[in-house]
């Protein structure tokens, strides 16, 4: 009953049916087909007689061409449009317009995501999002559950407790404040049968500590500029959503192209974080078992938030300390990072001032305030690529 509601309901508003069918179908594509697939895309998105040599000679971009960039939105119908924000890791978050396809296509690549590693589209699965969710009516006709990380309270461990999702699918922060709130009720036990699935850059030491409590642990890659670039198959493998996007390695850089986004154009786009590619070709002796020929992305090193829950602070530490940085200093700040030191009692903040160095006297009381830190701001001359990949490192 819930999954015919669901069809007529989808049928009449954001039609996720569309793409589930062509990504089930895509998934178990051959790699000449994906190929094939990606080149189409380009032509179309492009309007140009475009080939791969063609493509590769392409001028790579930033964030900065993307800042500089006016999409011309005049005469647009706004219900027609998406607009993304990125972390604003480097000090200044990234607003990109997009076509609203884009969003029924995220969730359709999620499902596939969920399904690669045992959803059957009966289960619940507990999605948090970044705000108050749009979509709550919807998304319990697909048997999601979608709710805001920022406002994560007792009735969030109830709700797990009482229903034992198959998944929490969400950032590793959001997560990790979920689970220590659950063990500390005393009802770790629910979680042995729960699993998770990670949105963050750099989920490595996330994933070995909640691998204590879960049943598995999967994670995603990707940015808020686009769908999700990669996704784990059952088998921990970061397949690349090829239908999606295109994945270089330049310099051990990771660079994305986006294949939809008709508005905004994410062409040899680079990410900030590193890895490596393995092509899944017979010609290049690399297959996945779980059927895919997808490339798999792997050694992934990507900008890391640590997470703390302990007496030595008021609250568990995550992003939540970290994104008032951007949002009220982001346009004098060049780059920073952010290192607590519990022994000392300190909340260390480097930064790369755009113009003169600030005072930050309001951040100095309301970081106080809210964890009982000490601030202290170290003024830098640059930022190693090393050290700007971790942005809350708890000692």
């Amino acid at each position: 009953m819930k999954r015919l509601v669901f069809y007529i309901l989808d049928k009449c508003t954001r039609n996720i049916t569309k793409w589930r069918k062509l990504f089930n179908k895509s998934q178990y594509w051959s790699y000449e087909q994906l190929r094939e697939f990606q080149l189409q895309r380009l032509k179309e998105l492009y309007g140009i007689d475009i080939t791969w040599e063609m493509f590769y000679k392409m001028r790579i971009t930033t964030k900065d061409d993307l800042r500089k960039f006016k999409p011309n939105l005049k005469g647009m119908n706004k219900k027609k449009l998406t607009h993304h924000f990125s972390s604003g890791s480097t000090g200044k978050p990234l607003k990109t317009y997009g076509p609203y396809i884009l969003q029924p296509m995220k969730d359709a690549i999620f499902e596939r995501a969920w399904k690669s590693v045992g959803w059957d589209g009966k289960q619940w699965i507990l999605r948090l999002t970044a705000g108050e969710p749009q979509w709550r009516f919807y998304d319990y006709w697909r048997n999601v559950k979608p709710m805001n990380y920022r406002t994560i309270d007792k009735s969030y461990f109830n709700w797990i407790i009482k229903h034992k999702p198959f998944l929490i699918h969400g950032g590793s922060g959001a997560i990790r404040e979920i689970t220590t709130g659950i063990i500390n009720m005393g009802k770790e036990n629910v979680l042995k049968d729960i699993n998770v699935y990670l949105m963050s850059e750099d989920t490595t030491e996330h994933t070995k500590e909640l691998l204590k409590y879960y049943k598995n642990v999967y994670s995603g890659y990707g940015l808020a500029e686009l769908c999700t670039v990669a996704s784990q198959c059952r088998l921990l493998n970061y397949h690349i959503n090829m239908e999606t996007c295109i994945v270089e390695i330049i310099n051990g850089e990771i660079v994305v192209t986006d294949l939809w986004n008709n508005i905004t154009p994410i062409l040899r786009y680079r990410t900030g974080d590193y890895g490596e590619i393995k092509k899944c070709h017979p010609n290049m002796n690399y297959n996945c078992s779980c059927g895919k020929a997808h490339d798999v992305l792997y050694n992934i090193i990507g900008r890391r938030v640590d997470y703390y829950a302990g007496s030595l602070t008021k609250r568990p530490l995550s992003w939540w300390i970290l994104s008032p940085i951007t949002n009220r200093y982001g346009k004098f700040i060049d780059k920073w990072k952010v290192k607590v030191d519990l022994k000392k009692n300190k909340y260390i903040l480097y930064v790369i001032w755009k113009n003169k160095p600030l005072k930050m006297i309001w951040f100095r009381d309301w970081i106080k305030k809210e964890t009982g830190l000490d601030l202290e701001i170290k003024t830098c001359k640059n930022m190693p690529n090393k050290k700007r990949m971790t942005l809350l490192e708890i000692k």
